[in-house]
């Protein structure tokens, strides 16, 4: 049974929600913690802390983690600071006593000035992209993050990386912090400093991943994790426990000492750790190297079927053979006819060289390029390609991968291109580092489309939704079973 402020909580956050639109919460990273899992995550950090702790909750908002943590326990001194002056009254209205001190501050202000070190942690950080961030805001909280962690943080670091960086600088040696984030965090690049920070300078004790289909917040579109982190640095023998599922209850529990964890490059898929088996050592970027599709800056404009540019009187000549959408395209091989033409599509590039002088274009081209619609002239890629309408290099790829995905069976498709068709942004393609036969790029194929789902799901990253990703980088990362005949 909640508690009657808890039920008032709850009704002032679905007003404050119903009155600010999506764009204007995910700008601010505003997203209340659902109260089961502030309870949930309350109760863990209860049985890791003294009964008497002061616990810091830096961006409390309605409250719901001060809600949850005064329901177990009168012991508790609890600090809550909310930037948010609406936000901030209504915590004010329903929790401040002697015992809890609501503060309408930015949190980063805050820490700047306040001395005090705190036992515990417990929050949900706004999850506000590095975009909404302004470039003097980054500054003063990069320098905050290297003031208290060490940690000098990119710039694609969205707002939640600061408060956890700050915030575990805000808490006595030993004091625990328990930080509900985006799981991207231990996948993206720019979160390598951090992954270093909880290997080497504190000890990690849990990271806990949700099931990418439960997202925690219905409204915001990121996969979210709770970190346990102990402000301590780690002795020689600590291990990190990973587990899955439902906090409470994991469906798996895994423990990965430090050290070896601290070798991995991404930790968002670790499940089968323990009983990986080991692979020829050699991965795909021995073989290859991967790289993006075109980006041509207006697809509909610039991609149409031969039919349909023979109908606006533009030859051949003019034209490259492109693959389809992968959405609408779900072949493993490509053949070619003579010309290099692909026997199973007709989608062709308009692709007028560099080199190529408008005024010397035939007419039917020039008349084309001339009613290019505005919203596509000018667009960011066009206004900065000279000239607008070259796409460029448009070399074909022998191995095509389709990246994103949202299926678990077949995450990414590998497709055998034995055409000269060019390939979209929507694809990446795979090209040789040395000479190969067509018969080993088919047995190369062959082996990448055999590759088990879950090593390719365990190689990418993955988003709110189930939205699976593979990155250039994470491709050319795949362990390899063999090598190619």
């Amino acid at each position: 049974m909640v508690s009657e402020n808890e039920t008032i909580r709850r009704h002032e956050q679905d007003a404050f929600d119903s009155t600010h639109s999506q764009e204007e919460r995910n700008e601010h990273g505003q997203f209340a913690t659902p109260y089961d899992l502030a309870r949930a995550m309350a109760e863990d950090l209860q049985s890791r802390v003294p009964s008497d702790s002061h616990v810091l909750e830096p961006s409390c908002g309605t409250g719901s983690f001060i809600s949850a943590l005064s329901a177990l326990s009168d012991s508790f001194t609890i600090t809550g600071v909310e930037k948010d002056s609406s936000l901030s009254e209504t915590a004010q209205r329903l929790w401040a006593n002697d015992s809890c001190n609501i503060v309408n501050a930015d949190f980063f202000d805050y820490a700047s000035s306040e001395s005090e070190q705190f036992d515990a942690i417990i929050s949900n950080p706004p999850y506000s992209r590095h975009h909404h961030l302004s470039q003097s805001e980054k500054r003063f909280y990069s320098q905050l993050a290297v003031s208290f962690s060490g940690v000098s943080l990119s710039g694609l670091a969205g707002l939640h990386a600061y408060f956890l960086l700050v915030g575990t600088g805000m808490l006595k040696t030993g004091g625990i912090g328990s930080w509900l984030i985006p799981s991207e965090l231990f996948s993206v690049n720019y979160g390598e400093p951090i992954r270093k920070f909880l290997t080497q300078k504190v000890t990690l004790e849990r990271i806990h991943f949700f099931d990418p289909e439960n997202l925690q917040f219905d409204d915001a579109l990121v996969t979210s994790c709770v970190t346990v982190i102990k402000r301590e640095k780690p002795g020689d023998g600590a291990r990190a426990v990973f587990t899955y599922g439902d906090f409470r209850s994991p469906r798996k529990t895994i423990s990965i000492p430090l050290r070896e964890l601290a070798a991995l490059p991404k930790w968002q898929h670790l499940e089968n750790y323990e009983e990986r088996e080991n692979h020829s050592g050699r991965v795909l970027g021995d073989y290859f190297k991967a790289k993006r599709g075109i980006a041509t800056g207006g697809n509909s404009f610039f991609i149409k079927t031969r039919d349909e540019w023979h109908n606006e009187g533009i030859a051949d000549e003019w034209l490259s053979p492109i693959l389809p959408a992968p959405r609408s395209f779900h072949l493993s091989e490509v053949t070619s006819d003579a010309s290099g033409w692909p026997q199973e599509s007709d989608i062709a590039l308009l692709n007028i060289p560099r080199t190529a002088s408008y005024a010397n274009l035939p007419t039917p081209v020039r008349k084309y390029l001339d009613g290019c619609p505005e919203k596509i002239r000018g667009s960011y890629i066009l206004r900065h390609r000279s000239p607008w309408y070259s796409i460029g290099n448009t070399k074909s790829a022998p191995i095509v991968c389709t990246y994103m995905s949202r299926s678990d069976s077949t995450p990414f498709r590998f497709i055998r291109n034995k055409s000269d068709a060019t390939i979209t942004n929507a694809y990446l393609g795979l090209y040789p580092q040395t000479s190969m036969s067509e018969e080993e790029l088919d047995s190369m194929c062959n082996m990448l489309n055999n590759i088990p789902s879950d090593v390719l799901i365990n190689g990418g990253r993955e988003y709110g939704g189930g939205l699976k990703k593979l990155e250039p980088r994470e491709l050319m990362s795949l362990p390899l079973t063999s090598s190619p005949s």
